[in-house]
């Protein structure tokens, strides 16, 4: 859920629709991680139509779909999974990112 200036509460999905189709916009200020995966074909010309009709390149592109569908598969989840998920978060992010970190933990 991303809340806009105005107070209004929206979805991944509908920031990511209103961006395609020119109504909205995204910025990224979070650090990054570089990261090597395969799509298969026809996914991968959906995200490069996605990404020129947004004017975003298809690494933004990318990143906001990945966003809009953890937002959707977290919304199913049990309350039990979704504490199992935060520790697996706090694992991964002491790995990947450990200066991001609080001091003692």
């Amino acid at each position: 859920m991303i809340q806009l200036d105005d107070g209004e509460v929206i979805t991944e999905a509908q920031q990511a629709a209103a961006v395609v189709e020119g109504r909205g916009k995204v910025t990224y200020g979070e650090v990054s991680k570089v990261t090597s995966f395969r799509l298969p074909l026809t996914m991968m010309v959906e995200v490069q139509a996605l990404a020129v009709k947004s004017g975003k390149t298809k690494n933004a592109t990318i990143a906001m779909l990945l966003s809009v569908g953890m937002e959707e598969v977290c919304k199913l989840l049990s309350a039990e999974t979704m504490e199992s998920l935060k520790a697996l978060r706090w694992e991964a992010m002491s790995e990947l990112a450990p200066e991001l970190m609080p001091e003692g933990s």
